[in-house]
């Protein structure tokens, strides 16, 4: 069974706004696009659902508008401003089980004012089970590990020596050999 259950939802995902999430800036690379679209049809596959990606910016070769791409279909919007307008359409398109994926507020209250569904980003990059990883581009160093004594250098530390001899000099000082 699915997320959603025995029914067949469609999300219709504003992909600038996962990228956004995801801390990319300004426009997306073809290679971050086709990326998420890659993500997503992991997705399909896994929750066995449809999904429409709309991405504001020339269509990519890969991913022809209104086609699909690895079980995932694509629209494109020529604009940031037509991405609002292709993002309904492809909400009305996608029918009764239509289900909006974006973080513009204004567009969520419009659909749900109109009895659809939405989703907010960070909820919807939780269920693709990647949660707040940063993107390809943000690369960040691995975790720190836990600060103390390396195990391959402790039993040095531990065999400090007494010195030796009766010198005064030698036993007010500690020798490192």
């Amino acid at each position: 069974m699915g997320l959603f259950g025995t029914t067949k939802a469609t999300m219709v995902v504003d992909v600038a706004a996962v990228l956004k999430s995801k801390g990319v800036r300004g426009r997306a690379a073809p290679r971050q696009q086709i990326q998420i679209l890659r993500t997503l049809s992991r997705f399909v596959q896994r929750e066995k659902l449809n999904v429409t990606a709309v991405i504001a910016g020339k269509p990519l070769n890969k991913a022809p508008h209104n086609r699909k791409f690895d079980g995932v279909r694509v629209r494109y919007a020529k604009s940031d401003k037509a991405l609002t307008k292709e993002l309904i359409k492809a909400l009305k398109q996608a029918g009764n089980f239509g289900v909006l994926v974006t973080e513009d507020a204004a567009l969520e209250k419009r659909v749900l004012r109109s009895g659809g569904q939405t989703l907010r980003v960070s909820t919807f990059r939780k269920t693709l089970g990647e949660g707040n990883e940063p993107s390809g581009d943000n690369r960040q160093r691995p975790p720190r590990r836990a600060r103390g004594p390396r195990p391959d250098r402790a039993p040095q530390l531990e065999k400090a020596k007494e010195p030796e001899g009766d010198d005064a000099i030698s036993q007010m000082i500690d020798l490192v050999e």
